[in-house]
């Protein structure tokens, strides 16, 4: 008998070791396939043997979904803090990280909130950029 149901299983025992927001959300991301049949179904190899294919499916799709609504209820200066560790922890850049996270959107995913969540992440990018060009500006000058 099991006590916990694939997603609470998921989201405590697996996402629960990745920090941060970002970081959950590229991992889940990553588990998507991305062939060129486009059915992005997700690999979990312990979830589905524990719970089968089919909860291991619904389980992960719906914390994607839930990390993507997440994401885009957070404020972008909230978002920002989490960019650095998240893109270590990948050992990526913070521009690469970012555009890495566009790769695998969830399914079904509406567009608006896909529009959202391209606008956030650009914002992000363009934050991320701009904040490297000032640390540059500011190394060169005189003190």
């Amino acid at each position: 008998m099991r006590l916990k149901s694939a997603i609470e299983d998921f989201e405590a025992n697996t996402l629960g070791a990745i920090p941060r927001l970002l970081g959950r959300l590229s991992y889940v991301s990553r588990l998507r396939d991305r062939n060129a049949t486009g059915h992005g179904r997700y690999e979990h190899w312990g979830l589905a043997k524990v719970y089968g294919e089919d909860a291991a499916q619904c389980a992960i799709r719906a914390s994607h979904r839930a990390l993507v609504s997440d994401v885009l209820k957070k404020p972008l200066a909230v978002l920002l803090r989490d960019v650095p560790e998240s893109s270590s922890n990948e050992h990526l850049t913070e521009k690469e990280f970012l555009a890495s996270l566009m790769q695998s959107p969830p399914k079904p995913l509406s567009p608006a909130a896909l529009a959202h969540l391209r606008a956030v992440l650009n914002a992000l990018s363009a934050l991320v950029e701009s904040r490297g060009d000032a640390n540059l500006r500011g190394a060169s000058q005189r003190r």
